[in-house]
This record gives C-alpha cells, structure tokens and sequence, in this order.
C-alpha cells in the first residue's frame, strides 16, 4: 500500500488544508490512504474520521512534533485514547529523548522528519545518531531540498534504520503525493501503520520524479542512497546493504551539517 505519511490540515497554524480536501486529493491521485500529522497537536482527528467515512479512503491520525532538536512525527495505536500533548510531555520546549520515549512507552513510533532541514527552529541534525527508539527516518520528504532529503537517506543507513516518504504538505493541495511510503503488508488502522513501522517493513518512494542513472532510481529501499544500489538486507529491511553501519561504528557521528 502506498500512504502518504506526512500532511497538514488547518490544524496546523498557517496551513488552510481541511482534511476532506486532502483525502480527496490523496484519492484522486491514487493513493492508498494518508495520514494527517498536524503540528503539535491531534485536534483534527474527528474530521479526519469523518472524512475517511465520506470517501471510503484509508485516513488516518499522528502528529508532527517539534522538539528542542528538531521534528519528529509521531504514530499511536489508538490516538483516540492519546492526551493533549501539554499533558503527556509538558511545557515546550520540550526535550526529544523524552518524547521519544513516551511515544513508544504508549506503543507509538516516532520517525526523525527532515532532520537536516535547518529552516525550522532548534534542527535536530546529527543528534539523530545518539537517540534512542526511532523507528525510521524521512528521507523523501517533496518540500525539502534534495541535499536536506541525502543526509537524511545516509543517516538512515548509518543506523540501519529504514527511510519513510512523504509530501510535508502543508500550503497547497498539489503537494499531496509527491512523496510516500509503501507498507508491504495491508493497512487499515493506525495500530496496522505502527506495526509495520515498528517492525521495519516500508520503503521511501518519491513520486512523479525524473529517473535517472540505473543507481539513482525514484522508488529506493529503506537506506538506499543516490549513487549506488544497495540492495537489502536479511534482517527483514530495517537498513541499507547488508552490514550496515550502526551507531557503534568506530567513526563516530558525523558534525551538524
């Protein structure tokens, strides 16, 4: 299945997309589903809900979340039973390892979003390699820069941990399904995306891009970087070519970009 990760809705402030119109943008472009991640905040659940019953198109809920080292968007089994985040992590900023952490305590999974995109405030960058309990990373994010979407896709690699794919759409419906990611197995909830995210099972595709190179192909495996085919693993997909380096590579955690 192939799922658009990462949209905003009017929830998020500065963004005017309504969920129904983002569903039916994601439909008519041929998408399998999507999922709405407003930042900082779960508030559009309801029409997200609403209009998933109205198209008949898998929609679901997570949330972008901006930390003291970057973004990170974060996916929950049951979201309904989520808090506002204020209560769950208190007063911002707030500290990423924690997030982290509680995200998964309550059986999320949490994925590094662009994080090497210095336009945002407080960029995580390198400090990907020294966190603990993500389970990917955005390397195919269509409103970041190519270079902000390699360092990405090479972090990934570095840890051994798969690249995840979306639009970031946030000021046109257009930019709905320039990137995304696909789930090898059915999706129909968000307990059935967190599984599979959790488990490693996905890859980045970038959509509608001009291919290149043999090497250089639109659609690349979790850790594939431009430049060379990686081919997978046999650890069920987690990272790059087989032997990945990880984080206790004697080389150590390159410096911010």
């Amino acid at each position: 299945m192939l799922i658009d990760l990462h949209v905003h809705s009017r929830h998020t402030p500065g963004c005017t997309l309504s969920p129904l119109d983002a569903v039916r943008r994601a439909r008519e472009f041929g998408l399998d589903g999507l999922v709405l991640t407003d930042m900082n905040t779960l508030d559009g659940l309801a029409e997200i809900r609403e209009a998933a019953r109205t198209e008949g198109f898998l929609a679901l809920c997570g949330v972008e979340i901006a930390t003291d080292r970057g973004h990170y968007l974060a996916y929950f089994p049951d979201p309904e039973k989520v808090p506002a985040l204020p209560q769950i992590f208190g007063t911002p900023p707030w500290p990423v390892q924690e997030v982290i952490l509680k995200v998964t305590s309550m059986g999320g999974a949490v994925v590094a979003a662009h994080p090497y995109d210095r336009s945002i405030d407080r960029p995580g960058g390198d400090v990907v390699f020294t966190l603990d309990g993500l389970s990917a990373v955005d390397g195919h994010d269509a409103r970041r820069k190519p270079s902000v979407n390699d360092l990405a896709v090479e972090a990934a690699d570095h840890m051994g941990l798969p690249c995840v794919g979306g639009s970031g759409a946030r000021e046109a419906l257009g930019e709905i399904g320039k990137a995304a990611t696909l789930f090898r197995d059915v999706v129909r909830t968000e307990a059935d995306l967190v599984a599979q995210l959790r488990s490693g099972t996905v890859f980045g595709v970038a959509i509608g891009v001009t291919p290149g190179p043999p090497e250089d192909r639109a659609v690349r495996g979790p850790g594939e970087r431009r430049g060379g085919d990686r081919g997978g693993r046999r650890d069920g997909g987690r990272g790059g070519r087989e032997g990945a380096r990880g984080r206790g590579d004697s080389r150590g955690p390159r410096r911010d970009r």
